[in-house]
């Protein structure tokens, strides 16, 4: 019997869809938070870097898009706009909220509810002339209102599988098993373009839910940082990253403080000696990290030992 390969078929507002695809052109979009107007259940129909697709209504009944789930969690409007802006799908904040109040009004939701997050990384908009009709002969019920989930080993999925493979082939390198260090010498950041970020800052919030230093839980001041530097997508692995406070995050990048393979805090003699300060901090040197219990979003051990050989003062 063929390996399970999960997917899901979702249905798609046109409107979001036609943000990221106004022309009939193939686009490619780095992240998107495919939103439902209210977090009524979890989801846990995929995992990470398994793919949704995105199926237009009737009159279309057609799969024009897909994404890899990177992470599903309920948030805020502000939220939501915080961390992914346009890539909500609407060109401004006030559009966003009137069109989630249209929803919400039509489905008697509270104004105060969460919303449901599917945040998609690499997220493809197809050419009309790529879409895959999906109805009644694909095992599409006219009565299904949100998702519905198929297997791309087997028929229907099939067609979905072989979508995939002619437009997307390589896995998404932020859900590889395993983060490997990258040995490439880094690129100015002026000529790096970051894909990812707010998915990334997003899912080590999800892992962790605070400052691994600190244990500071006010998201506003929470940041995502990366032990390696930033060189691409593979770049943005939970196990190359940390939550830590901004002040703590400016400093880590600097290199006045590091996080030692055995998962402590040391603070560089560097920062006292260039700015005659550093008090709270120093009283943080040694104080071991809170990491999530799940060894496949702890930090790289690999990736610490690099920092403080490379990066720490």
């Amino acid at each position: 019997m063929p390996e399970l390969l999960p997917a899901v078929v979702a249905n798609t507002d046109p409107r979001w869809f036609e943000h990221f695809r106004p022309s009939d052109q193939l686009r490619v979009v780095d992240e998107v938070n495919f939103w439902r107007p209210s977090a009524q259940s979890q989801f846990r129909a995929l995992q990470p870097g398994e793919p949704l697709f995105f199926r237009l209504k009737s009159p279309t009944n057609a799969v024009a898009g897909f994404g890899y789930l990177a992470v599903a969690m309920s948030m805020s409007v502000a939220m939501a706009w915080e961390f992914f802006g346009e890539k909500n799908g609407d060109p401004s904040r006030a559009r966003f909220e009137m069109r989630i109040g249209d929803y919400r009004d039509r489905f008697a939701r509270r104004p105060e509810d969460h919303l449901s997050c599917l945040v998609l990384r690499d997220a493809v908009f197809l050419p009309e002339s790529l879409w895959v009709a999906w109805g009644p002969e694909e095992d599409w019920q006219p009565n299904i209102v949100s998702y519905k989930r198929y297997d791309l080993a087997r028929s229907p999925g099939q067609s979905l599988g072989r979508l995939l493979s002619e437009v997307h082939p390589a896995p998404v390198a932020d859900f590889l098993p395993e983060f490997e260090l990258d040995e490439r010498r880094r690129m100015e950041s002026i000529t790096v373009q970051r894909e990812g970020q707010g998915a990334f800052r997003l899912r080590l919030l999800n892992a962790y839910g605070h400052c691994a230093v600190t244990g500071e839980h006010a998201v506003p001041v929470l940041e995502a940082a990366h032990i390696t530097p930033y060189m691409g997508p593979r770049s943005n692995h939970l196990q190359n990253g940390l939550i830590l406070r901004s002040d703590l995050h400016r400093l880590y990048d600097a290199g006045y403080v590091t996080v030692t393979p055995d998962l402590r805090l040391a603070v560089s003699s560097k920062l006292r000696e260039e700015f005659e300060n550093g008090k709270a901090y120093y009283a943080m040197e040694g104080q071991p990290l809170t990491v999530p219990t799940d060894s496949r979003a702890q930090p790289s051990r690999s990736a610490l030992l690099w920092h403080a050989e490379n990066v720490f003062k």
